[in-house]
């Protein structure tokens, strides 16, 4: 007896889809990483992807009789309109010129362990088992990098993440090297702006996606808004936690100085002079679509990461 799958969704249930076009990305295209923003042919091919979107998105709404509600338009690492459709509409998207396929995206949720067991986590052990002593002698400390944190947001009053402190990191290796850093500031990200994902319909101005100098840059994906704390929602703290792990600071305030951390909390990052990206994905509406976090990503690439830190609870995400 031949057994047959009953479909998953309703005809007229609401799903979040990648219409993944046939045009390579900007990356497919073979463009680096590096300093993209700056690279006006890269920029240049983006756009036109952007314009190709356009045309498929009039086709789509023709096809379909219905304003197309797109959630993000990718045009960096992948070609793709990310869009809430009805499940019973992905045939006739699937049959539109320049799509190639139609993919019904994963929803991620933390993932949140309980255990009764006595938890005393100690970054002065792991940073030793990993040797960060050594590449901090070696003057190897972060600083000048950018770290992207794409979790469920940030703590950001606390002492591990305290700007001054960090600005005070960068002076005392000043005093001793002469080095200065390319640190991203409200300036870079208002050069920037435009070429952001969250920039599409307006989006906030640079002045309010900077933070301060060890957070310069914080955006909430899922919510769409300026909120990336744990204090509006059950998402739990686990951004906190691998941002720490990243790049908690050297210093920490004490009274009216600062004092070593590792002395004090007993927890400094793996690259504690690295700045920290933060670009919450687990927020008031839930967890991450697969465009939430791509469009994370892109936005990463365009603001000059040198790492993304992605925990997204799955195995297999993407």
């Amino acid at each position: 007896e031949e057994h047959t799958e009953e479909p998953q969704y309703a005809d007229t249930d609401t799903v979040r889809v990648s219409i993944v076009l046939e045009q390579p990305s900007t990356l497919e295209r073979g463009y680096s990483t590096m300093g993209i923003a700056n690279n006006t042919d890269a920029m240049a091919y983006r756009n036109s992807l952007k314009e190709a979107q356009a045309h498929v998105t009039a086709d789509i709404e023709s096809a379909i009789s219905n304003e197309l509600d797109v959630a993000w338009n990718l045009t960096l690492a992948a070609n793709i309109i990310s869009a809430n459709v009805a499940y019973g509409q992905i045939p006739a998207l699937e049959k539109i010129p320049g799509v190639a396929e139609v993919v019904i995206e994963t929803r991620y949720e933390p993932d949140v362990a309980e255990t009764d067991l006595p938890v005393d986590p100690n970054m002065g052990t792991s940073c030793e088992m990993i040797g960060s002593p050594i590449a901090w002698t070696a003057g190897y400390t972060g600083a000048g990098s950018r770290v992207a944190i794409i979790d469920t947001g940030l703590d950001t009053d606390h002492q591990s993440f305290d700007a001054a402190a960090f600005a005070y990191a960068l002076a005392e290796d000043a005093k001793n090297s002469g080095r200065t850093y390319d640190l991203l500031d409200e300036a870079e990200i208002r050069e920037k702006l435009a070429q952001l994902n969250i920039s599409r319909n307006g989006g906030p101005s640079a002045q309010e996606l900077y933070v301060n100098e060890k957070l310069p840059f914080g955006y909430n994906y899922v919510d769409h808004d300026l909120d990336i704390t744990h204090d509006h929602d059950d998402q739990g703290e686990h951004g906190s936690h691998v941002a720490g792990i990243s790049a908690a600071n050297r210093y920490v305030p004490q009274g009216e100085g600062y004092v070593p951390a590792m002395e004090s909390t007993f927890m400094v990052g793996a690259a504690p002079d690295a700045q920290l990206i933060i670009m919450k994905v687990f927020g008031k509406a839930g967890g991450a679509y697969d465009s939430d976090y791509m469009a994370a990503i892109e936005d990463a690439i365009v603001l000059g990461c040198d790492a993304v830190n992605l925990s997204l609870g799955s195995g297999a995400p993407g």
